[in-house]
């Protein structure tokens, strides 16, 4: 059997764009929040008194965004570091037809789940773990009775590789 790599957990970006995206906006408002201040604090009518504190609000805002985004891009890399040090090391191979397909439903956050040979897998696409998580729903590879590769570190693929008829 000739397999065909669909996912490759070495092969994909280390940050996911939607964290990033959302980190980036969050900076750019509190450098946006520190650059228009003055004008923030008469646009919310906050009274004379309390418009001194704009400044110490605005840099505190950038620095407590700056501070989250960096926690959580660490945090992306090293788990996605650690994985690639556990792949070498402890990662399994199970080949064989899926079966036990469970799928999720369009519309829903359910797990989608199937099995090959005695081991089973689960997985969402509103979950960020680094592994497959591409639902049939979504345009996931996986059916029922297709032909496997799996590479996993626990219960996470890493790589995922589908058999291709030579016909």
């Amino acid at each position: 059997m000739r397999y065909r790599t669909v996912f490759d957990f070495s092969q994909t970006a280390p940050i996911d764009w939607r964290i990033a995206t959302i980190c980036l906006i969050l900076v750019l408002a509190g450098i946006a929040a520190v650059v228009f201040r003055s004008k923030f604090a008469v646009w919310a009518f906050w009274p004379n008194s309390a418009r001194r504190l704009a400044t110490p609000f605005a840099v505190l805002f950038l620095l407590v965004t700056v501070a989250i985004s960096a926690s959580i891009f660490w945090s992306l890399i090293k788990g996605r570091n650690d994985l690639l040090a556990k792949s070498d090391s402890s990662a399994k191979v199970v080949e064989g037809p899926v079966h036990q397909f469970v799928p999720t439903p369009y519309v829903g956050h359910a797990d989608e789940s199937f099995c090959v040979r005695e081991k089973c897998f689960s997985y969402s696409d509103y979950e960020v773990t680094g592994g497959f998580n591409r639902t049939r729903s979504h345009g996931g590879p996986i059916r029922e009775g297709l032909p496997v590769r799996v590479t996993y570190v626990g219960d996470l693929i890493i790589k995922l590789e589908v058999g291709v008829d030579d016909q």
